[in-house]
């Protein structure tokens, strides 16, 4: 028997006068009634309206063929709970229906379904837990609804038109950890580099229906492997876990935007806060030239995957207002707030670059590796007791689980990494084993020496250079050791 979740439901109203029955198994005509058809389909109709609704379904067939019209009339919407829990396996739907009503096929049969292009809305949970679907066809402008695909366990394939849509501020397909395939093609590939690359003709399906989607299968392995490229070409193994951190918090803010709340969008949409939020957006381009957008939510989601994919210990903290990371990093807990070390923000909608370090590699590091009373200094004090996020949404398996101790966790931030001069770079920059440099730790000599011959100067000269040899460094795929 399978297992599906059973909701307490109320019962529907019937629509309209009281109507007498045929022999046949259709009422009688009137201004506006109800009835069965033989195959068991029950209705509602209005002759004013020239609208008939499918209100449920008493029959035993496993295939249901809905008619274009009942009573004179047409055939609009297949409404709320019409076939709630029914063991049908196929429904044919005519050209007619425009809406599929709130919990329409909730718990049903159905192995596919195809919506003719007709059908404008798909209303909340219209196929949720339906455990048997495979197949999903939209052919026409469809907006689809909160949860309308919510765990269709064995979905493997949707084909969908560029002009349908999921709400802005809704999740459509969630919980469908088989979902492989966009519109028969697969939706992303990997270059010569292993980078993850999305087909370019499902970008628009992407964009329109998964870009916040969680716990669908093609969006978990593209956000996995987007992560291992970056770790792999970001980070080396000579690196400690410091410069591993400070190399992924560098990325991010290289990569990506705060919302800019143009468009439509707004800081609430999921697209921003979900575990794809940055991966996707940057793939997508959503601002140009390689750049991604998201909110403290996507930010915080996204380096904790990176530093889980690096081997760093990591968590995501967060207040009613404002999320970021705590992270164990070389034996020591610490916190850090991507987000706010971003230097190009959103301001009431108008995009505000920070050229204060005056070039691309400089970012801020007010907000990295931090204590928790340094932590709450630099948040000015407007969020003094963070929590842990919510870890029972968003699944990806990068960003692990909840600790059963997160207090105490967070009393044990209590040592800061420094920036003395205030010039935007970590003091001693290149001393990537967190003490003073010195001639018995080789790989500060080494990356020393390399800094020294691509740039000359006095320490702070050097130490400002840091992130940008780096990053050519890793550019070129080879790291200090040559």
């Amino acid at each position: 028997m399978k297992h599906i979740k059973r909701i307490a439901w109320l019962g529907a109203a019937l629509l309209g006068f009281a109507a007498v029955s045929l022999s046949g198994g259709i009422t009688a005509e009137a201004a506006s009634g109800t009835g069965t058809t033989s195959s068991g389909l029950r209705y509602s109709y209005d002759t004013s309206a020239n609208k008939a609704v499918i209100t449920g379904y008493t029959g035993s067939a496993a295939s249901v063929t809905i008619p274009s019209t009942l009573n004179g009339c047409s055939v609009k919407e297949i409404g709320t709970e019409a076939f709630l829990f029914k063991h049908v396996t196929s429904v044919s739907i005519p050209g007619s229906v425009n809406t599929i009503g709130k919990y329409a096929f909730y718990g049903s049969d159905l192995t596919g379904i195809t919506l003719p292009s007709g059908v404008s809305t798909v209303s909340q949970y219209a196929f949720a837990y339906c455990e048997d679907l495979q197949t999903v066809t939209i052919s026409g402008a469809a907006v689809l609804d909160y949860c309308s695909f919510w765990n269709c366990p064995v979905l493997t394939s949707v084909q969908v038109s560029d002009n349908s849509a999921t709400k802005r501020d809704q999740i459509a397909f969630m919980e469908c950890p088989n979902l492989t395939q966009v519109n028969g093609v697969t939706p992303y590939t990997k270059d010569a580099n292993n980078r993850p690359v999305l087909n370019s003709t499902v970008k628009t399906a992407i964009r329109n229906h998964f870009s916040r989607s969680t716990d669908v299968k093609f969006v978990m392995d593209f956000c996995s492997d987007y992560c291992a490229y970056i770790v792999n070409t970001e980070t080396d193994p000579w690196m400690t876990d410091k410069l591993k951190a400070r190399q992924l918090h560098d990325w991010l803010i290289r990569h990506c935007e705060y919302e800019d709340q143009k468009n439509g969008e707004t800081l609430n949409d999921w697209e921003n806060a979900v575990s794809s939020a940055v991966f996707f957006s940057y793939a997508l381009n959503e601002r140009g030239n390689g750049i991604g957008e998201a909110v403290c939510d996507g930010y915080a989601k996204a380096y904790n995957m990176l530093l889980a994919q690096a081997g760093i210990e990591c968590y995501r903290l967060s207040t009613s207002s404002h999320s970021w990371n705590l992270a164990k990093i070389d034996g020591q807990y610490y916190q850090i707030d991507v987000t706010h070390d971003d230097p190009i923000m959103t301001l009431n909608g108008v995009v505000v670059p920070d050229n204060t370090f005056g070039n691309p590699y400089s970012t801020r590091y007010s907000h990295f590796l931090k204590s928790h009373a340094d932590m709450k200094i630099a948040h000015k004090n407007k969020y003094n007791n963070p929590g842990l996020s919510d870890y029972s949404f968003d699944h990806h398996p990068l960003l692990g689980s909840a600790p059963a101790n997160i207090s105490s966790l967070i009393a044990q931030c209590t040592v800061s990494l420094t920036d003395a001069n205030n010039d935007g770079m970590l003091d001693n920059d290149y001393d990537m084993d967190g003490t003073a440099f010195g001639s018995d730790y080789w790989e500060d000599c080494l990356a020393y020496s390399m800094l020294c011959g691509r740039y000359f100067g006095y320490d702070d000269d050097l130490n400002d250079h840091m992130p940008e040899a780096l990053y050519i460094m890793h550019q070129e795929h080879h790291g200090v050791w040559g």
